[in-house]
């Protein structure tokens, strides 16, 4: 089994493909599926029967994926990686997972949000990517770039205060 860390969260994965489908054992879970990737990173994948539509890119050991809204930052953990510094990552800090251009700002510096309340609108490639906070909090640091500004990826977006 690998070791998967999904934002603060360490998981137990094992991932078996044969063409465009795969079987993902998480925990004692299994996810059967299928999938498709285009040259810009965008990704289909069908779940039991539920079509999912995203972005991916991989970097060293961690695959960034944007899925209904959300930013998630998927880590193999090697042997030679400590576990105290998966225990020091945090969901506070919410980066930019495409570039394109900013169309709104929901929230201002300060504002609590709730988990799952939008906080920045982003589009590339004609869709709308609407990135909402990881949890309840309030926002202490929010993109400076103006609504209509260009967004590069991996940028910051928004923080919320630690916990």
């Amino acid at each position: 089994m690998d070791k998967i860390s999904l934002g603060s969260q360490k998981l137990s994965a094992k991932l078996r493909r044969s063409g465009s489908t795969f079987s993902l054992l998480v925990n004692d879970e299994i996810f059967d599926g299928d999938f498709s990737r285009n040259s810009k990173g965008i990704i289909q994948l069908t779940i039991d029967g539920k079509r999912f539509v995203g972005f991916s890119e991989r970097s060293g050991n961690e695959i960034f994926v944007f899925v209904n809204g959300v930013n998630y930052v998927l880590r193999k953990e090697s042997s030679s990686v400590k576990q105290s510094t998966f225990d020091e990552e945090s969901d506070d800090i919410i980066l930019s997972p495409i570039t394109g251009k900013l169309l709104d700002k929901k929230v201002e510096k300060g504002n609590e949000v709730k988990k799952g309340d939008v906080v920045v609108i982003l589009e590339a490639i004609k869709m709308e990517h609407r990135l909402k906070a990881p949890r309840d909090g309030v926002i202490t640091k929010l993109t400076t770039t103006n609504v209509g500004g260009q967004i590069k990826e991996g940028e910051l977006m928004f923080e919320l205060e630690a916990e």
